[in-house]
């Protein structure tokens, strides 16, 4: 009798251990996202150079002045938006002294790259400007694009995707522009 019921008090135990191995199989908690936002696995940080008009050279016309400024800054984004969310930033002058060409009336249609050559599509409407506003326009988007991506190495313009002669009437935009494609 002593050892039936010996018995029944192992089987018991192994019952209630089995039983509680097995619930909780499965069963380990995750860990709670951090902040309300998870990461997008798919993006990446990147370092951009924005090149600005510098308004001390636009207002005095001194050769000795650079015309640009450059504002370096980094950016994260996903690789599919990257070209078109540096031009974004371009919008918006970081300081004073630093003036933008691409302003709210110019339509960022689609930016995007195949091969070396970045494609900058820009809406028809709000393309007006005298031939020193066209050239700051043009040289702002090649420079910052060729100087930010090392795979970019020409920007072809569009507009409303067909490949212009001109952009405001002053600078043929038929070919690819490349860097320092105003050079000197």
């Amino acid at each position: 009798m002593k050892h039936k019921r010996i018995s029944i008090i192992i089987l018991c135990m192994i019952l209630v251990l089995g039983a509680g191995l097995f619930s909780l199989t499965g069963c380990t908690k995750k860990p709670a996202a951090e902040g309300p936002d998870t990461e997008n696995p798919s993006e990446k940080t990147y370092r951009v150079a924005l090149f600005y008009a510098n308004e001390e050279y636009v207002a005095s016309g001194d050769e000795a002045i650079e015309k640009f400024k450059v504002y370096e800054t980094e950016l994260s984004s996903v690789p599919e938006k990257v070209y078109m969310e540096t031009l974004e930033l371009l919008r918006n002058s970081p300081d004073k002294g630093y003036d933008t060409m691409l302003g709210d009336q110019i339509k960022l249609n689609r930016v995007y790259a195949e091969g070396d050559t970045a494609f900058v599509d820009l809406g028809a409407d709000g393309l007006s400007g005298g031939s020193m506003e066209e050239l700051y326009l043009i040289s702002q988007i090649v420079d910052t694009l060729i100087n930010s991506f090392e795979e970019i190495k020409q920007v072809q313009f569009l507009v409303d995707g067909k490949v212009p002669e001109t952009l405001m009437g002053h600078v043929g935009t038929e070919d690819p522009f490349t860097k320092d494609a105003f050079a000197e």
